[in-house]
């Protein structure tokens, strides 16, 4: 696929730029040891993988491809030269007292350390698709920060603290606006919707610092919300007045979001800012520049199965594609549903990622 050999092609040239200058004027790179990511969507690796879900052919937010690394946290471990990660917790909880395709006991994995969940929040345990929404969904949607303590519960060698050789990657917010948005569309004032997104990223600044870099964190990559009003979740509406409505709505709430991060935890020895939105809007804007063929549209039929029990890229494979789509050109779409990154997509960010690690001397 063309595209994947555009993207490897580029990795390469991002890899040998890196290692430019004199070992005397170049620091030396850390020698990480181990991943570690807490998020939602956008990093889950499969807390979901398990009952109805698995058995659609599903498990990540992505087009499904077995035994290939779908998700950016995937390929930039593979990059690192770390192993792959897996979820550190899965299930499914639709509220019900029998186990079923969508009642699946939650398991956590202490061998593993890839946090993110579908649907989670920054600390609001409602996420989206959670069953006490009352919308039929079963999703955990653990919020970051119980992501972050479960994860510190794990550390008894080192008397629950990070050991310091961890690359640790912290994306979240972007269900915070989402169900903001919802909100506003429900009644709530636009103000109070964003007084909420400043909150949740003011409490998003205080778990990286009291909680990843005060307990020994040396290595903290945080990427902020993408560009949520540049995805088939806007740019699909039909009505030209809601769309135009949306999308304002959306860029003010992301906005504010990710000015209120970045003010109360801006770059330093210890963190790195990685910048998803202004990533994500340039490759809608200039699809050409990523070899992107279609930025409008998703690859996914969210009719199939029939129907798409979530209406969601989590059990999207090449055996549900669009129209039009195959296994042969997906490489070309950067959106599988409506808001999340084909693997070419996610394969683009992991490449922005470790650029950003580059400069920073980290990669």
């Amino acid at each position: 696929m063309r595209q994947y050999k555009f993207a490897s092609a580029l990795l390469m040239t991002m890899i040998l730029v890196g290692c430019g200058g004199s070992a005397s004027d170049v620091p030396a790179k850390p020698k990480f040891t181990a991943q570690v990511s807490f998020g939602d969507s956008l990093s889950d690796v499969g807390s979901y993988k398990v009952g109805a879900v698995a058995a659609l052919g599903g498990g990540q937010f992505t087009i499904n491809v077995a035994g290939t690394p779908t998700n950016w946290t995937q390929m930039t471990a593979g990059k690192l030269g770390l192993p792959a990660p897996c979820a550190a917790q899965t299930g499914l909880n639709d509220g019900s007292s029998t186990p079923s395709g969508t009642n699946v006991a939650v398991v956590n994995d202490t061998a593993c350390t890839g946090y993110g969940q579908g649907g989670s929040r920054v600390t609001s345990p409602v996420g989206i698709n959670n069953r006490l929404l009352g919308t039929g969904g079963a999703a955990l949607t653990v919020p970051i920060v119980t992501q972050i303590s479960n994860h510190l519960a794990t550390l008894t060698a080192s008397l629950n603290r990070f050991r310091g050789d961890e690359i640790v990657f912290v994306m979240a917010g972007a269900n915070d606006v989402l169900i903001q948005a919802t909100q506003v569309g429900g009644g709530l004032p636009a103000a109070s919707a964003v007084a909420a997104v400043e909150t949740a990223a003011s409490e998003l600044a205080t778990q990286v610092k009291t909680q990843l870099i005060d307990k020994g964190a040396k290595y903290v990559a945080v990427i902020n919300v993408p560009d949520i009003g540049s995805t088939p979740h806007v740019t699909l509406i039909a009505d030209p007045a809601t769309k135009a409505a949306t999308k304002g709505l959306l860029d003010t709430l992301v906005s504010k979001f990710n000015a209120r991060l970045k003010a109360e935890l801006p770059d330093s020895a210890n963190v790195l800012n990685v910048d998803a939105f202004t990533a994500s809007k340039d490759e809608v804007a200039n699809p050409g520049k990523y070899n992107l063929a279609n930025v409008a549209d998703t690859a996914c039929d969210l009719t199939k199965p029939s129907p798409n029990p979530l209406g969601s890229s989590l059990v999207c494979n090449t055996n549900n594609l669009a129209t039009g789509v195959t296994p042969s050109n997906m490489g070309g779409y950067l959106f599988s549903d409506t808001v999340h990154p084909t693997p070419y997509g996610h394969l683009l960010f992991a490449t922005y990622v470790l650029q950003a690690m580059t400069n920073k001397g980290w990669y």
